[in-house]
């Protein structure tokens, strides 16, 4: 019998051996025998390797990463998101590439500018929400401290096209503590809430 060794897992190799001759398959959870050119290979068993065990968040993110394969490819089917995607391809960037980016990459609400609001009908707020595509639509709520609602409705984007107002409909009589409430949407529908109080 020939004893090798490769890369740590010991391996035998049964020449001549009437007993191990044409020997297969394996013995418990120790050896495998294996017929080769002739000779009957003997090498260790290989463990059986156990299924790997995912947290909730990991499961929630391979899920969330199957979604955006879907929507990626979809896009390409897609006249319409192919077109908004389309002058964004550059060298190794192709349209799936840069929709599966923008599906797996929520809008994000930057800032909300209350100096223009002090609670009478005209006042302005002024959201500040980035994508690293498009924010396609802003929903503002304007609510009391113990949360009902005082207004609700779009903000209209500004023409520096990193803004968004709203104006208010509503007098708002004691503006401290009121709270504002922002919904931002992109392009695959991600959704992003924000909310902010006034202080004064």
């Amino acid at each position: 019998m020939v004893l090798l060794f490769k890369q740590f897992n010991i391996m035998a190799k049964s020449e001549n051996n009437e007993v191990m001759f044409g020997a297969r398959g394996k013995v418990g959870s120790l050896v495998v025998f294996k017929n080769y050119h002739g000779g009957t290979l003997i090498s260790k068993a290989r463990k059986k390797r156990e299924a790997p065990v995912y947290s909730v968040d990991q499961e929630a993110a391979k899920e969330r990463f199957r979604e955006g394969v879907i929507y990626a490819k979809g896009a390409i089917q897609d006249e319409i998101l192919s077109d908004f995607y389309r002058p964004y391809v550059r060298p190794g960037r192709s349209i799936y590439n840069l929709a599966l980016a923008d599906f797996c990459k929520p809008p994000q609400v930057k800032s909300i500018k209350t100096l223009n609001y002090q609670g009478s009908i005209g006042d302005h707020l002024a959201i500040r929400a980035l994508d690293n595509f498009k924010v396609v639509g802003i929903a503002v709520t304007v609510k009391k401290p113990d949360g009902s609602i005082i207004e609700t409705g779009p903000a209209i984007l500004a023409p520096n096209g990193a803004d968004w107002i709203y104006t208010a409909t509503v007098v708002n009589e004691d503006v401290g503590g009121t709270i504002i409430s922002v919904k931002v949407s992109d392009t695959p529908g991600n959704v992003t809430f924000f909310e902010q109080v006034i202080t004064s």
